[in-house]
């Protein structure tokens, strides 16, 4: 009787269920499109609020699990199910369950809150204590904004997406620790809510759930959940965490000193650190590991898929999985010669201390380069994927860019040393099975999990290509540098 761990991964663009065995292999997946409605402010005319649909949302999700189980073979038992979800996206509900308010990652309706927050607890304070800033996108002030235009007196529980999804399966409100992080009310040293911020705030201690460890058991699947979802009634419930930090988890990276990048629709750079390490400048982020007693210190290349979606509906006018192999063989045809495009499209050097949404972007090239009579669409693509592995610099990746050979190539090249590639490009969903198999007894620890379960190929790189790869970088490097002395 095959054994398998169902897991739900709640991202940004997309909802997605997936089952994998105890050796860490797919044996169904099913992924549905989320949708959101988008508002602007006119006086925040650079920031845009983003609202969730609860019903939509779970809908979604719930039928990528039914279709899941649907797909597994008659004698499959299911040992448990565990959820990930995008960061910062949160749901505060009512004590009956309702929801009040649900809101993604991109929802900056309370940019407005977050700035006079600031002048409640200086910013300074704020990163030490939570490893994280600005306050603009984060739950913390999307609950100050609900507070000013709504009835806060209704708000029971605070609820960050992938507990809301473990809630919706179980009944139970919890708080896993690497996603509470991403709410700002966290003291992310001490590893618990933070008192100083609710009380400078005013904000009700009971607002938020119990902490809980990623893969403990939250509970079982109820009866309601499991006529949404197929999951049998009963199927233990584990807790899950980020998908950030499931994916690096899910890659294999989780002793201190591993460092990874999950290539999403934006580019999180994480380092594994065995205590809090919180950056005195203030330019890179501190979150909990879904592993216990870890840490990481995180950078971000910026908006990467999601810059790359829009580069191929600008170039193929479609974004499904033929534009993906179109501009992979585009690339592949593309010139050998002297490379004379530089894209500066999305990718960034990432420094909490210097973000705006002013900064120009564009594309660099050698006039009369787009008259000369050759194709240069895969001289493009290859310039923004480039661009990517230069705002990057590390040695592990996953998600699901990696599926692009070239991407893979270009990192492993501008590093000019070997890159480790996840086996499964679903690496958070992969992650999140990790932690419910430790929590189902499956595996006697995290590392046991992790030997079990995560594979990864070796990418080389190309020693003939150092040199041109270090003056790309050198070039390209001088144009970001100068492109941030300006705005519009």
């Amino acid at each position: 009787m095959p054994d398998v761990l169902v897991t739900l991964d709640a991202g940004t663009g997309s909802g997605r269920s997936v089952a994998f065995d105890l050796a860490g292999r797919q044996v169904a997946s099913a992924q549905e499109p989320f949708r959101y409605t988008i508002f602007s402010d006119p006086s925040l005319p650079f920031l845009r609020g983003f609202d969730l649909d609860p019903e939509a949302f779970w809908g979604a999700l719930a039928r990528c699990a039914r279709a899941v189980v649907a797909r597994l073979p008659a004698d499959a038992r299911i040992l448990g199910v565990a959820a990930t979800s995008q960061r910062e996206g949160c749901v505060f509900v009512d004590r009956a369950g309702e929801v009040l308010y649900a809101g993604p990652n991109l929802d900056a309706r309370a940019a407005a809150e977050g700035m006079e927050l600031l002048e409640r607890i200086p910013a300074e304070r704020l990163h030490a204590l939570t490893g994280h800033a600005p306050p603009y996108i984060f739950p913390l002030a999307r609950y100050l904004w609900f507070r000013k235009y709504r009835d806060a007196r209704r708000v029971a529980t605070l609820l960050m997406l992938n507990d809301w999804i473990t809630y919706l399966l179980s009944g139970e409100r919890l708080a896993e620790h690497s996603n509470a992080g991403e709410s700002m009310l966290y003291d992310v040293s001490r590893r618990t809510w933070s008192e100083e911020i609710l009380g400078a705030l005013d904000i009700p201690a009971h607002i938020l759930p119990p902490l809980a460890a990623a893969g403990a058991r939250a509970g079982s699947v109820t009866a309601a959940a499991a006529a949404a979802t197929g999951l049998p009634e009963g199927t233990p419930v584990f807790v899950g965490g980020a998908d950030t930090e499931c994916a690096l988890l899910g890659s294999g990276v989780h002793e201190p000193g591993e460092t990874g990048a999950v290539l999403g629709t934006t580019t999180p750079v994480q380092m594994v650190t065995a205590a809090p390490v919180i950056d005195p400048a203030g330019r890179l982020w501190t979150s909990c590991h879904v592993v216990p007693d870890r840490w990481v210190l995180e950078s971000n290349a910026g908006d990467t898929g999601g810059a790359y979606r829009w580069l191929l509906e600008l170039v193929y006018g479609a974004t499904d999985a033929g534009a993906y192999a179109a501009a992979e063989a585009a690339i592949a045809g593309a010139s050998p010669g002297e490379r004379q495009i530089f894209c500066h499209l999305g990718p960034v050097i990432f420094s909490l201390a210097d973000m705006s949404p002013f900064k120009p972007a564009g594309m660099l090239f050698r006039f009369p380069l787009l008259h000369v009579d050759r194709p240069i669409r895969g001289e493009v693509l290859r310039a923004y994927l480039e661009s990517i592995a230069f705002a990057i610099r590390l040695l592990a990746v996953s998600g699901g860019m990696t599926q692009s050979p070239t991407l893979v190539r270009l990192v492993a090249d501008t590093l000019g040393v070997p890159v480790s590639v996840a086996g499964v490009p679903e690496s958070a969903s992969l992650g999140c099975a990790i932690l419910a198999a430790v929590g189902a007894g499956v595996c006697a620890s995290t590392a046991a999990a992790v030997a079990a379960m995560a594979s990864a190929r070796r990418v080389d790189p190309d020693p003939r290509r150092a040199a041109e790869c270090d003056e790309r970088y050198r070039k390209w490097r001088g144009v970001y540098d100068l492109l941030q002395t300006w705005t519009l």
